[in-house]
Parts: C-alpha cells; structure tokens; sequence
C-alpha cells in the first residue's frame, strides 16, 4: 500500500531527503495545476504553458534537497513562487531575444539593396538542391564507373586524370560523361517542375 503524505511537509521531507519517485508523483498531482495557473496568468502563450512547466517541475525536483524548510521565516510555496518567476523571466528573455532576432533578420536580410543578391543565392541553392536530389536518383540506373566518371569531370578534372584514376579510354569517359548528363538533365527537369 501507498504511504500515506498527509502533510506537504512530509512530502517535501521525503523528496528532499531521498527524490522518492512514488513521492515525486504525489508532490506532481498535488502541486502541477497550481504550477500551471501561475505560469498562464503571468502571460506564457498557451502553447508553452506545458514545456515551462515542466522546467518548472524540473528545477524543484533538482533544488528540493538544497530547500529548508523554516515554516516561520520562509514557506515552502514563497520559494516555489519564486522558483516559478525566475523561470517565467528566463521564458520571457527568451521571447524578447527571439523577436529582436526575427527583427534584426528582417531589416537586414529583407532590403531593396539586397533583395537580388538574396534571392539569387536562393536560386543558387535550388538548383544546388535540385541537382543533388536528381544525382541521388538517377545513381540506380547505372553500373560500372558511370556516376565516379562524371563526379570527376564536375570536380574539374581533366580528361587524362579521369582516365587514369578510373583506368578508361578517352573515348569511353566522354560517352559515359555523356549518358550521366543526359539522364541527369531529363531527370533535373523532371524534378524542378515537380518541386517548384
């Protein structure tokens, strides 16, 4: 049978001495909703309420042994209040730092000056995008050297220097080039007009 907590002091004495799960759950149940209410009449936006409680919960949980309970100088709920707020100032630095952020992004990312120059780099990255994902599928339909011959030729790689590493005929590095390039731009194609 379940101990029975009849005084929060118990409770608080028996987390604090031993973090006894079974305690913890009762010390959860009796002191979450408050928890709760606390943190939504502070102003936490409805969707965070749960995860600010549950740091909540997670520095008492970590802080309880260093508690002493001194009922004529400093109750135990005064110190959870005060464990409560420091965590709601923590949320709302957060927030404030995250919307300077979002503001700071959008003056300095979103300007006349620089729209082309943004919006060019994200063309650049499409395409990047696109072409590594139609590389990736296009891999299955070929065996041998195909795809390495090709990979070398876009490094840069001239001629000679693929032959030699993929130990090939000039003639047969450019026809595999070739059949890769062709495959790969129908397939490019294929994609962008799928994605975009």
């Amino acid at each position: 049978m379940k101990p029975d907590y009849s005084t929060r002091e118990t409770l608080i004495a028996k987390i604090k001495n031993s973090h006894d799960q079974h305690s913890w759950e009762d010390f959860v149940r009796f002191y979450e909703n408050y928890i709760h209410t606390v943190i939504s009449r502070k102003g936490v936006k409805y969707d965070d309420v749960q995860d600010v409680s549950q740091k909540v919960l997670l520095v008492l949980w970590d802080k309880l042994p260093e508690f002493e309970y001194r009922p004529m100088e400093c109750r135990f709920r005064t110190w959870m209040n005060n464990v409560i707020l420091n965590i709601c100032r923590n949320y709302f630095r957060g927030e404030i730092r995250y919307s300077k952020k979002l503001s700071k992004a959008a003056e300095e990312d979103i300007t006349e000056n620089d729209s082309p120059l943004i919006y060019e780099q994200m063309e650049s990255d499409w395409k990047k995008h696109v072409t590594d994902l139609a590389l990736n599928n296009i891999r299955p339909n070929f065996e041998g050297k195909a795809i390495e011959c090709f990979e070398l030729f876009c490094q840069g790689k001239s001629v000679d220097d693929v032959c030699e590493t993929l130990e090939l005929k000039r003639n047969s590095a450019f026809v595999l080039r070739k059949r890769v390039l062709e495959k790969l731009s129908t397939e490019i194609r294929r994609l962008d007009e799928q994605l975009s």
